[in-house]
């Protein structure tokens, strides 16, 4: 392999990919749903935001201890990465919004991405989600008419009953060890 500044060759993606994923994408629509609750449109203030901030940095915990427990990537490296990405998203002169990257939640929260993905191999490892469940029950009221996914959402739980909203958005089985806790934020969602 050629020598390149700044490149990594890896034998396996996997590790990398699912990195970047629990990392950079969850913790950017974490932000984006938390914040847009507040009131906050850009990403850069809700991550000013205390509030915002913390809920972030619990959900981004969340997936650390995934990275390291499952990929045996060292602690304080995925640390650096997180604060890293962190830095990154409170950049004030990057324009992204709260509404533009809270979109898709549907897909944000389906099975094999970026929120159910890392809690339920959490739940598997019988490791704690705290974060990540509250940041699916912000997703779940992420509720505004400029995305057809978001209409659909919101369309889905007030039509479905909890298990049925469950099941259709995120693709987890009864028998899953998460299923349990994210029953319980649906139900208190549609409550």
């Amino acid at each position: 392999m050629p020598e390149i500044p700044g490149v990594t060759w890896v034998e396996d993606l996997e590790p990398y990919i699912e990195r970047k994923l629990f990392t950079v994408n969850t913790g950017h629509a974490t932000a984006a749903w938390f914040g847009y609750a507040a009131g906050i449109e850009k990403i850069s203030d809700a991550l000013a935001d205390p509030s915002v901030s913390a809920k972030v940095a619990d959900a981004l915990a969340d997936t650390k201890s995934l990275i390291v427990a499952k990929h045996g990537v060292d602690d304080a490296v995925q640390s650096a990465y997180v604060s890293k990405i962190l830095k990154r998203f409170a950049n004030p002169f990057l324009p992204d919004t709260t509404l533009r990257v809270g979109r898709g939640p549907l897909r944000k929260l389906s099975r094999h991405d970026r929120f159910i993905s890392p809690a339920s191999q959490l739940a598997e490892r019988g490791m704690s989600c705290d974060g990540l469940l509250a940041a699916i029950g912000a997703g779940l009221q992420f509720d505004t008419s400029e995305d057809p996914e978001a209409v659909e959402l919101q369309r889905l739980l007030g039509e479905l009953s909890p298990e049925d909203a469950v099941a259709q958005i995120t693709g987890l089985e009864p028998e899953h060890p998460l299923y349990p806790a994210v029953l319980e934020v649906f139900a208190a969602r549609q409550a």
